[in-house]
């Protein structure tokens, strides 16, 4: 019985506290958001210029843009580490041909630390004139190489239609 009464008694100052605890809380300075890592709003530039450069079909920018190494890409099941020269060459021939119209849409930065982020969002693909576009969804890894980000990781996988 003396236990309950404890209990009760505790639970009542608590209540009686609570309203100044709330306004102790209010009146103490706010603690600023943490700055956005300059990685994200480098990888943001990165994306902007990524998109005009596929909506323009620049297909040696689109190229520059990919690790040296390599990059994986990945989606619709499948996974490949291609070389840079294998993505150039594709970039380069028959089997590529620039959208019709293209844009990002809702994309997410998650920073990895100064010299590496990953991108996940969508991106409208244009078909041309009388067709909706195809929506993706994407996910890339940026890394920073030789002091500039580059495409190291990419899927892209196409919403069922």
């Amino acid at each position: 019985m003396r236990r309950t009464a404890l209990t009760l008694g505790a639970a009542a100052l608590a209540l009686d506290a609570a309203p100044a605890c709330a306004a102790l809380q209010d009146a103490l300075p706010r603690q600023a958001e943490a700055p956005q890592p300059a990685i994200v709003a480098e990888a943001e530039r990165f994306m902007a210029d990524y998109a005009r450069e596929l909506a323009s079909g620049d297909r040696a920018a689109i190229a520059d843009r990919y690790d040296r190494r390599g990059a994986w890409r990945v989606g619709n099941g499948e996974k490949a580490l291609q070389s840079w020269e294998e993505i150039r060459a594709f970039y380069a021939g028959a089997g590529w041909s620039p959208p019709s119209s293209f844009a990002w849409r809702d994309l997410s930065f998650e920073p990895l630390g100064p010299d590496a982020v990953v991108v996940v969002g969508l991106f409208d693909w244009g078909l041309g004139a009388g067709r909706a576009p195809l929506t993706v969804s994407y996910t890339g890894l940026l890394v920073r190489r030789h002091g500039a980000l580059r495409i190291r990781l990419e899927d892209e996988s196409a919403a069922r239609r």
